[in-house]
């Protein structure tokens, strides 16, 4: 296993969804078909960007019907490569408190302060869905990067501070309503929150190699729920084919159909916030349970949903042409700004490539497609 160094505990602005893929080495490919919609064309935009960027590699895995389209790395990276997955790590706090929501432990509507008493103002009647859908009204804090600190200390301070909006009236992207999450998570198990995540999601899913607790080589007892997890490409990967197979793994059920619809649906409605910056950022105004809705439906509903980094991993989930797939770079050279966009369009590339090259895409009413 190749690890990246540079773990990150990066501040918020900096803490946006990407996807960067793992996957084994290949050889270059030729830049002159990198505008093409063909998975050759993606190829080459991959080593396009690797050489534009002063990236060491990427990684890319795309699966349709499936089939294994993609499963490769380039430049130095492998399907082994561990890199910082940023705010990725969203998707997996969410998948990881569905499986209590499952389990009958808890439920999405339940207040912060059923679980947590020490939240006594307005922040405490926040629902477990608004934190994991940044309409919670938390605001930021700095603790959550304090890898010396505990998520209990942590969180406590949070529950002191004054909320920066009422919950549930404004969607502000964010990294601080997931620690209260994680916080929540550790009290409903009794264990840690990495604890939690490995026995209720990462074992269950078999990613050997995610975690959300290792700070530059030192473990901390105050993860960052939103955004600190390392992954690889196959790690990921096995993720990405539960939630496309409605909660199942080789046989064994780690989500109810139920769960994974809901952190795919609308939790945003009249709430959405162009202004905010990660939606700047993305260009996607629309929001699930720790993923961005990529495109919807004229009727609204989610057809493509993605889990993106600030560092540029892309990992996303395609109902419409029965896929997923996850490119993995490790960009910490530029801003999320640059990013996520420059992954956002190849990822774009591959759903071009995919109708051209395996059949166009078939969705029941018009589609919303939305980016940068």
């Amino acid at each position: 296993m190749v690890r990246i160094p540079g773990r990150l505990w990066l501040r918020p602005a900096l803490l946006l969804v990407l996807i960067v893929l793992a996957g084994c080495s290949s050889s270059a490919p030729s830049s002159d078909r990198a505008g093409e919609a063909t998975l050759a064309g993606v190829d080459a935009a991959i080593g396009n960007r690797i050489a534009a960027d002063g990236l060491d590699g990427a990684a890319l895995l795309v699966v349709r019907d499936g089939q294994v389209q993609r499963d490769r790395g380039y430049g130095s990276y492998d399907t082994d490569t561990v890199v910082p997955i940023a705010s990725a790590s969203k998707w997996l706090t969410a998948a990881t408190m569905m499986t209590l929501v499952d389990d009958g432990r808890t439920s999405l509507d339940d207040t912060v302060a059923t679980y947590l008493p020490e939240f006594t103002g307005l922040s405490g009647t926040a629902t477990i869905r608004q934190l994991l859908s940044h309409t919670s009204g938390i605001a930021q804090a700095d603790c959550i990067w304090a890898t010396s600190s505990t998520l209990a200390d942590c969180v406590s301070k949070v529950a002191r501070a004054r909320p920066a909006s009422p919950p549930g009236t404004t969607f502000a992207y964010g990294n601080t309503s997931y620690s209260v999450a994680g916080r929540i998570i550790e009290v409903l198990t009794g264990e840690s929150f990495e604890s939690a995540f490995e026995e209720r999601l990462a074992g269950p899913v078999g990613m050997s190699s995610t975690r959300f607790d290792d700070a530059d080589g030192e473990i901390t007892r105050n993860p960052v729920p939103a955004a600190s997890a390392v992954s690889s490409l196959h790690d990921y990967g096995r993720f990405l084919r539960m939630i496309a197979a409605d909660g199942m793994i080789d046989g064994q059920r780690v989500l109810s159909e139920r769960s994974v619809r809901e952190m795919e649906r609308d939790q945003v409605g009249a709430m959405r916030n162009r202004a905010d910056f990660a939606v700047r950022t993305t260009g996607i105004d629309t929001y699930g349970l720790g993923v961005w809705r990529d495109v919807t439906t004229s009727s609204d509903v989610g057809v493509i949903s993605s889990g993106n980094g600030a560092f540029g991993f892309y990992p996303w989930i395609d109902r419409a042409r029965n896929a997923f797939g996850l490119l993995l770079v490790y960009d910490a050279g530029h801003s999320s700004e640059h990013a996520v966009p420059a992954s956002q369009r190849i990822v774009h590339q591959v759903w071009a490539a995919l109708d051209a090259e395996t059949g166009p895409v078939s969705s029941p009413t018009p589609t919303v497609v939305h980016g940068r």
